[in-house]
């Protein structure tokens, strides 16, 4: 499998990006790049792209990287279209490349713990099982308005982005048994959403000690078992934001928070806007891509609405506007 190693000691330069849709039958065009690197992220597949003399078969919540120099086109159609990210950059510093079994890649990434930090490796594809989180990051360097001044920031954010995606990649091979304990509680935790959660009920019901399971949450993600369940709530506040015209009052119910104004700190806290200033930023950006993420466990009172108040906005819009698909 083919390697490349990303060297961030200065972050990459952001060069353009959008989501591209298409829902008649349709592959990707011939392309070559001078100098840039393309991340695809697909969304909704299969995509059918040939990098060079190889041929991949990309599928739902799967990642590519097209490396430069390279010719890459669709060498089969999907009758049914796509929907994908697409991300170009171009890094600072110089890009090591190899071929080398991803067993023995992974084995060597987690045993240098003393060697050098500044390093991402990533295969040239595979599964991101921690989508939802990448797919934030993407819309947030997607967002940001496009003048000089925010070119630095867009930059950064690319970074960030791929160390999201190297942690998310080298952590999916860990068969650390404490690794399935966390994943089993994570979906115990989203699945009780509607309880009033604390870190006592959560141990008792999965039949551990509170200490313990503070221990090895805390190790494993990052997080807090308190900081996780916040997290939900505000990632399902963040989806009604800019999926439905609920007032700020029902999205704070609706997210599991007792209090609005409790909710509105909260918010304000975790992401740096107001939920008014979150929905004006990127609703248009989410209004793009229909998709309701299962893993973000908004109310299915709420949920099977979603998407037919976009549906309708989306047909809306279509009428008054000609559709220009992005250039990729």
């Amino acid at each position: 499998m083919k390697f490349f190693s990303f060297t961030l000691k200065k972050p990459v330069l952001y060069y353009m990006g959008g989501e591209f849709q298409v829902s008649e039958s349709w592959k990707h065009r011939s392309l070559y790049h001078k100098g840039d690197y393309e991340i695809i992220f697909c969304n909704r597949g299969p995509i059918y792209i040939q990098v060079g003399t190889q041929q991949f078969e990309l599928r739902q919540n799967q990642v590519l990287i097209v490396p430069p120099f390279t010719h890459y086109f669709g060498y089969r159609e999907n009758a049914s279209g796509a929907d994908f990210y697409w991300l170009h950059f171009f890094p600072q510093e110089k890009v090591t490349t190899f071929d080398a079994e991803e067993s023995e890649v992974i084995s060597r990434l987690k045993m240098n713990t003393a060697g050098k930090h500044d390093d991402v490796t990533l295969p040239i594809m595979f599964d991101l099982p921690d989508y939802d989180d990448a797919v934030v990051t993407i819309h947030k360097i997607l967002a940001a308005k496009k003048k000089i001044t925010y070119m630095e920031k867009r930059d950064f954010l690319t970074s960030a982005l791929l160390i999201e995606l190297f942690d998310s990649y080298v952590n999916q091979h860990n068969p650390d048994g404490d690794a399935a304990k966390i994943d089993y509680i994570k979906e115990w935790i989203r699945s009780h959403m509607a309880n009033t959660l604390n870190v006592e009920e959560v141990a008792n019901c999965v039949n551990l000690n509170r200490d313990y399971l503070t221990r090895i949450f805390k190790r494993q993600t990052g997080m807090t078992v308190l900081q996780y369940i916040n997290k939900q709530r505000i990632d399902v506040a963040t989806t009604l934001l800019v999926r439905t015209e609920m007032s700020i009052k029902e999205i704070a119910y609706s997210s599991y928070f007792t209090n609005p104004k409790m909710f509105m700190r909260r918010f304000k806290r975790e992401t740096g806007l107001s939920p008014s200033e979150y929905r004006s930023l990127y609703s248009n950006i989410h209004l793009n891509n229909t998709h309701v993420d299962p893993f973000i466990p908004v109310p299915s009172r709420i949920a099977d609405t979603i998407n037919e108040s976009v549906d309708r906005k989306l047909t809306t819009e279509s009428k008054s506007h000609e559709p220009k698909a992005p250039n990729v």
